[in-house]
């Protein structure tokens, strides 16, 4: 059971960094190693480290606690920035709301949910 939760996961994160390869225009590959070491899925997106669940629970407030967790190790102020989607669905993601309005949201608080493509045309504007 172990073995196939795992490669369902690594099945998700080529996925979905296909798909911000794509979206984003830059290349965005799995951090080799991550599932072992506990580390994030990607530091290829310029101020953002990725965490990737593709499951069929929304365990949103692990998940997310450990998306912050990561993008706090990694140092430089990255953001961290949760994606995850069940069966069938299509990819959300979850980022906190003081790194899309800081003049109107504390840092820290519930994750913002939004579509992938709509997350997308935010990290572009933000890459400059």
């Amino acid at each position: 059971m172990a073995a196939m939760s795992r490669n369902k996961g690594a099945v998700g994160e080529r996925e979905l960094l296909g798909k911000l390869s794509d979206e984003l225009g830059i290349v965005v590959q799995r951090k080799l190693g991550a599932a072992r070491d506990g580390g994030c899925d990607s530091l290829d997106v310029p101020g953002w480290v990725i965490e990737v669940k593709r499951t069929e629970t929304l365990l949103l407030s692990a998940y997310w606690a450990q998306a912050r967790r990561q993008a706090e190790a990694s140092g430089g102020g990255r953001r961290p920035v949760l994606f995850w989607r069940k069966s069938r669905a299509k990819w959300m993601a979850f980022m906190d709301p003081h790194d899309l309005a800081p003049e109107l949201f504390q840092p820290g608080g519930e994750p913002l949910s939004m579509p992938l493509p709509r997350w997308c045309e935010l990290a572009r504007s933000l890459m400059g």
